[in-house]
């Protein structure tokens, strides 16, 4: 029977009002009287009552899944539920919501699968294994694809055969004193007291080898698949030990190897492994092996014809720890004189390094940076007809401040290669520079200046010699400034050309290097992002410099203003001495031709320069202490100024 709104309301209400008036419980009312509805829905409209007031006996059936659904809406869910028969049914609820605004519960959707025979069917799980340094299977995949593996083995081979064709067979091969080991096979203790040791136990490996005896090494007898796991393990050492020692291969990380290579090499092992090779002497061999593969590698990869091919010349000063002579020079590492060996390294443009040759000591860049870029030019040109002097290729060798002797770049002229280097600061002074053209600005990168000219550089060991150059002279707009001093013409490389090429550098060389350290030291990875914040201790350091120079300044008025008055005088004659030697030429040997007339007049210009720069020097004498305190103080602010 259907009731209306009102007359539901009326029936419920009236039997609530019975419920209290009979003076019995609900449960006792309900089992002793008639009730229309069963005592939990009682409870439950009693509920809603008290919180909605009348209109919480509304009949919600309407609104509930008790309403009778279309046929069209049976045929989607049935659709899709057998298409999606591997969907859980939170999922299919979600599913038929957002697509047909079809709302069903969980418990319905269970009730729609046993219908029509569609249960759900579990997708199989995939097994995934873990393992604990999965990542260095990617850098084996990689030298095994790249194929630098087998040019090492055959590289190792030819070496080791060649030293065992020349071994001279007077070579005892009876094997160690019957003293020398245990009966275990190790060492024993009498082992160093043998004469043969004591006397060669520090010598140099060149007096080892002579009575080496090779057919004993572990080289001579392992197989090749052997010999190309470990060195893959040897490629692998700077990932799993974080600074390429074979010491920290027992620690935890060092068990990568098994993944990396197939066998869990320990120290020991490798260690032998490295000490036979070094007892081959075969790092040339493998140094030249690295720089044929390579560069017939990347060949592949750039078969344009580049009118410039730059070479990044650097060298990297490492200590020498030796109670022994040894050359010694200035390690920046640790900040002091001491014995040291110097790599030089040789990168091709885009930064892949190519070459490498230790010296002892400071390498000489005069001597040693020609005659490794011949080494390598004659080595890349082995199986290609002889270069001739009309290259289609000109070649540039790039070095940092270290190859800026006069001396140095006199030997760079003198060969068949241009140069890019850089001027100390100490080194850039405005009467070096002429023939200045006009400013331009800077394309291939941050905002600078550049003033394209000629300088010429007094060689300091041969004062009377003058050598004259191209020069790019860079005021960048934070303040700073530098001079680029190059012997490539205009006609190859304009000014911004020449800045490129000597900053790409340091993207591509010394950039990659720190990039490398940082993805495998993960522990030395700090920092999750940048923020601007103001230096305190900066700012008020600033301050304080501020307020001394002012003081300073207001203390040496006197001699500053005599010292101005000399300064713009200066400036005209050296304008005028500028001018005198854009008149002139530097010939080969070094020497200046010019005119009577125009020699005449330099030499009385650089006179008077030279009596004024006396006599600034004369008024600063008495105030020396405080004149050294201000330029200190002022090269100071300068810097802490642009590093806020």
């Amino acid at each position: 029977m259907n009731f209306t709104k009102t007359e539901r309301q009326e029936k419920f209400l009236k039997l609530f009002n019975d419920v209290e008036k009979s003076g019995l419980t609900v449960k006792e009312y309900f089992k002793s009287q008639h009730a229309p509805i069963g005592i939990a829905q009682y409870f439950r409209l009693k509920k809603n009552y008290a919180k909605q007031g009348v209109d919480g006996l509304e009949d919600q059936r309407h609104a509930g899944n008790a309403r009778e659904m279309t046929a069209e809406q049976i045929e989607l869910i049935h659709g899709t539920l057998s298409y999606n028969r591997h969907l859980t049914s939170q999922s299919l609820q979600q599913e038929l919501y957002n697509q047909w605004k079809i709302e069903l519960t969980r418990c319905r959707i269970d009730q729609f699968r046993q219908q029509f025979k569609l249960t759900r069917i579990k997708s199989k799980t995939k097994k995934q294994e873990i393992l604990q340094f999965a990542g260095i299977e990617i850098f084996s995949a990689l030298a095994q694809h790249v194929g630098i593996l087998e040019h090492w083995n055959t590289t190792i081979q030819k070496r080791l055969q060649k030293v065992m064709e020349a071994q001279p067979q007077k070579i005892k091969r009876d094997g160690d004193h019957i003293w020398a080991r245990n009966r275990n096979g190790t060492f024993s203790v009498r082992y160093n007291r043998l004469s043969k040791v004591r006397h060669t136990k520090f010598a140099s490996i060149t007096d080892k080898v002579k009575n080496k005896d090779f057919s004993r090494l572990s080289l001579s007898q392992i197989t090749v698949d052997v010999l190309n796991r470990k060195n893959l393990a040897v490629t692998l050492l700077p990932l799993v030990t974080n600074n390429g020692a074979t010491r920290n291969i027992n620690t935890p990380l060092g068990n990568a190897l098994q993944y990396g290579c197939g066998y869990n090499y320990k120290n020991a092992t490798i260690d032998k492994y490295l000490r036979e090779l070094k007892y081959l002497q075969v790092s040339e061999d493998l140094i030249d092996c690295n720089a044929r593969f390579w560069h017939q590698f990347w060949k592949r990869y750039d078969p344009q014809d580049h009118k410039v091919a730059c070479y990044y010349i650097d060298g990297n000063v490492k200590p020498l720890w030796s109670s022994k002579r040894c050359r010694k020079g200035k390690v920046t590492m640790p900040g002091r004189v001491m014995g040291c060996l110097e790599q030089v390294i040789i990168h091709d443009g885009p930064g892949r390094p190519m070459y490498l040759r230790t010296f002892s000591g400071n390498a000489d860049l005069r001597k040693n940076a020609l005659r490794t870029m011949d080494e390598l030019d004659a080595l890349l040109n082995e199986e290609q007809p002889p270069r001739t002097k009309k290259s289609r290729c000109s070649r540039v060798l790039i070095i940092d401040g270290a190859g800026n002797a006069v001396e140095t770049l006199r030997a760079f002229s003198a060969s068949e290669y241009y140069y890019i280097t850089i001027l100390d600061t100490n080194q850039i002074q405005s009467r070096k520079f002429k023939h200045l053209q006009i400013p331009q600005r800077y394309q291939h990168g941050p905002g600078a200046s550049l003033t394209d000219c000629r300088i010429e550089l007094i060689d300091s060991k041969e004062p009377k010699y003058i050598y004259e150059s191209r020069a790019i002279h860079v005021k960048w707009d934070n303040g700073k400034e530098c001079c680029l001093v190059t012997s490539i013409p205009e006609t190859i490389f304009d000014a911004s050309e020449v800045v490129k090429a000597y900053f790409d550098r340091w993207p591509y060389c010394e950039k990659q290097y720190a990039m490398m350290k940082a993805s495998t030291c993960f522990y030395q990875v700090v920092g999750y992002g940048k923020k601007l914040v103001p230096d305190e201790k900066m700012l008020e350091k600033i301050k304080n410099l501020q307020i001394d120079l002012r003081q300073l300044q207001t203390e040496l008025a006197v001699p500053l203003s005599q010292i101005t008055v000399e300064e713009k005088k200066l400036q005209a004659l050296f304008e005028k001495e500028r001018r005198l030697k854009e008149r002139s030429k530097i010939n080969k040997d070094g020497q200046r031709e010019q005119s009577q007339r125009n020699q005449k007049n330099l030499k009385s210009c650089q006179r008077d320069i030279g009596r004024i720069q006396r006599k600034i020097t004369t008024i600063e004498e008495p105030f020396k202490k405080q004149f050294n305190v201000l330029r200190k103080q002022s090269k100071e602010l300068r810097a802490h100024s642009r590093q806020t």
